[in-house]
């Protein structure tokens, strides 16, 4: 995915940028995994496909860019994300790296097409997304995407920026009406919800969502709680009915929901409860269950999050607390910040980083064989009244300076401050004082930052500092105290001499006198001859009619056939918006049933809007005619007039016989735009 494709283009100044910049004691990079973040092509008028960092792929088209035109892709290493990842709400996840692209050709006359690779995710419950901030822009939106295979997606823009892919958990939207309606779930056949007549007065969308629990993160509940989880056996997803406008029923809503995994009922159980979310926190939903093998029913006037659940004999009163245990856990895993440090003569090396505790041993083991050593935190706690942390005394008794601290507990979009304090500083060149967080990145392999430190004096002398870590954002109190923490780093007083020891510097030997040769000075002196001055001949001027023949070719002139300006992008997206029968219109265009059915698909699965699919449509279509102007227009008028759309039609010969593109305007006095 590196090296030049066949067709078309040149790579010009590929440059290499790595997660850390010096080698042990050279100047190379010691970190390999993050080689070639940074590649710059000059494709040429013959464009071509051209491969990005960690797998990725940009399409050119033909004649989009000049001769001095240049491309430049760079993902941004993982000590650098800081710089540009967006904020995003505790339900969306970053699932790719961070890419940015940039162009000397400002703005785009073609659209171009980029493959972004992504990290493999669970795909039952959630689905892709993929964000971008323009480059003229300062906000993040949702992109889109043509396609989406073997862990990649596929997206054909006109504009260059940040992109980056997201996945957020997958929701299943559907109306009710006060004539009231049965639906049944497809992403899950064992839900299902029954509104009765006038339950509601206005109609209103209900939103389904499913969020797993993972047995491991059962167990781990269980580990970390025992008292609240105690009487807790086993529990479902949580499932979220979302009303579009929050309302207690007038008439009860029956709700069908699936039994915890392996629970088999034949009659009515005591030990299966079903749990709702309230404002006041969890409770047990006081309805009467109706058991089938797999599902229970109950009758509820408030949608909300629920989970069933199975308790041990007699104690559902017991699960509420269990329930708020799960919900907050969750999301979270054992983890550990750790440090690595790498003592060079001249330089030194500070690695901080977030891990899941699963991952540990092999980490280290891996930043050992490249010099660095690993050094282990300790769980400190504030000093009240100040926001500076107390460092653990030597007087202290050894029952309180614990050698493997607590594992503390993480989740995706985690964030820790930290300073560095005592003997030791960041050096000044570093992006230390631009920033001062730690942010972990669950679905990424690594979560680091990474700085060059020195002693904060001259003094040769053995020198301590420490790394103080401060959790944001979290408002459970042991929670924090967990995540809080300070890591202590002793140089011996040798290493520090060795810091400070001036380079050696060669001298340079003294110029050797050359011995006068005598005899030189006795010999006659000759004068110099002069240069002849060369004879310039002069030639008789060519008569016009000879130096026209010589001039004069037999090719043929090569005519470049550009697209018409009713087929750009601006052009087909205020197209699309006066013609949201997209399916139909791919029908008359004579695109493939399969095709017509993948983008319908595709369209439903991520709630585009009718305008939206046929600008796709449209977008499918151009690609694949050869003929991107008198031809295609002729087909794209014939498939409207097909239609009914004479009127469109019409104009839009019109402005391509005008050679104009199609504004909102060209359709003012006809239509009013498809919202």
């Amino acid at each position: 995915s590196r090296q030049r494709s066949e067709s078309g283009g040149s790579m010009k100044n590929k440059e290499i940028s790595n997660s850390c910049s010096v080698a042990i004691g050279t100047n190379k990079d010691f970190m390999d995994d993050d080689a070639h973040l940074k590649v710059t092509y000059s494709p040429g008028k013959k464009g071509g496909n051209f491969g990005l960092p960690n797998g990725g792929k940009l399409i050119l088209p033909e004649g989009l860019f000049g001769k001095k035109d240049t491309i430049t892709c760079q993902v941004a290493s993982p000590s650098q994300r800081w710089k540009y990842y967006p904020t995003l709400p505790s339900y969306e996840h970053i699932t790719s790296e961070i890419y940015t692209l940039q162009s000397t050709m400002h703005p785009l006359k073609k659209s171009v097409i980029i493959q972004i690779p992504y990290y493999q995710i669970e795909t039952e419950h959630n689905e892709i997304n993929v964000k971008g901030k323009w480059s003229d822009e300062n906000e993040w939106v949702d992109v889109g995407f043509l396609k989406k295979e073997d862990c990649s997606v596929e997206l054909e823009v006109d504009r260059l920026g940040i992109f980056i892919v997201t996945f957020t958990p997958k929701k299943e939207i559907f109306d009710v009406t006060p004539q009231g309606c049965l639906y049944n779930a497809h992403i899950s056949r064992y839900i299902s919800v029954r509104f009765p007549k006038k339950a509601h007065d206005k109609p209103f969308q209900c939103a389904i969502q499913i969020n797993p629990i993972p047995s491991d993160k059962l167990q781990l509940a269980k580990e970390l709680s025992p008292g609240e989880t105690a009487d807790l056996i086993l529990a479902t997803e949580f499932i979220d009915l979302i009303p579009s406008t929050p309302c207690v029923f007038k008439r009860a809503v029956s709700v069908k929901l699936p039994l915890p995994t392996g629970v088999e009922v034949e009659e009515e159980n005591d030990d299966i409860a079903v749990l709702q979310k309230t404002e006041n926190g969890w409770e047990l939903v006081d309805s009467k269950y109706k058991f089938t093998r797999t599902t229970v029913t109950f009758d509820t006037k408030s949608l909300t999050k629920f989970c069933v659940m199975q308790s041990k004999p007699d104690r559902k009163k017991r699960l509420p607390p269990a329930a708020q245990v799960l919900e907050n856990r969750n999301n979270r895993e054992k983890g550990e910040i750790v440090a690595f440090l790498n003592l060079q003569e001249k330089l030194w090396f500070l690695v901080l980083e977030c891990m899941p505790l699963s991952k540990l041993e092999s980490r280290v083991k891996e930043m050992s064989e490249k010099g660095f050593k690993h050094v282990v935190k300790e769980i400190v706690k504030k000093d009240e009244g100040t926001n500076f942390f107390r460092r653990p005394q030597k007087f202290q008794q050894p029952t309180r300076q614990l050698q493997v601290p607590p594992t503390c507990e993480i989740n995706d979009g985690m964030k820790w401050e930290f300073s560095v304090v005592d003997d030791i500083k960041v050096n000044s060149e570093s992006n230390y004082m631009e920033n001062r967080e730690l942010h972990y990145f669950r679905y990424l392999p690594e979560s680091y930052r990474q700085f060059v430190i020195e002693p904060k004096t001259n003094e040769e002398r053995a020198i301590s500092g420490a790394i103080n870590l401060d959790p944001l954002g979290i408002e459970d109190k042991n929670l924090k105290e967990n995540c809080t923490c300070s890591i202590h780093i002793e140089i011996d007083e040798e290493t520090v001499k060795a810091y400070f020891k001036p380079e050696f510097v060669p001298e340079e030997p003294e110029p050797k006198k050359e011995k006068v040769n005598f005899d030189i000075l006795n010999t006659p002196v000759f004068k110099e001859d002069k240069p002849e001055v060369p004879v310039i001949q002069k030639f008789k001027p060519l008569p016009p009619t000879v130096m026209e023949r010589l001039m004069r070719t037999n090719r043929k002139p090569i005519i470049i056939e550009r697209e018409s300006k009713v087929l750009s992008g601006k052009s087909l997206r205020n197209l699309s918006k006066l013609v949201p029968e997209g399916l139909t219109l791919a029908v008359h265009l004579n695109l493939p049933d399969s095709t017509i059915t993948g983008l319908g698909f595709d369209a439903i699965s991520n709630g585009l809007s009718m305008a939206d699919v046929t600008y796709k449509i449209l977008l499918y279509w151009k690609r694949m005619c050869k003929d991107k102007k008198d031809g295609a227009v002729n087909s794209l008028t014939n498939a409207l007039r097909d239609m009914g759309r004479e009127e469109i039609a019409n104009i839009v010969f019109e402005r391509h016989r005008d050679n104009k593109e199609l504004s909102p305007d060209a359709f003012t006095p006809l239509f009013t735009p498809y919202q």
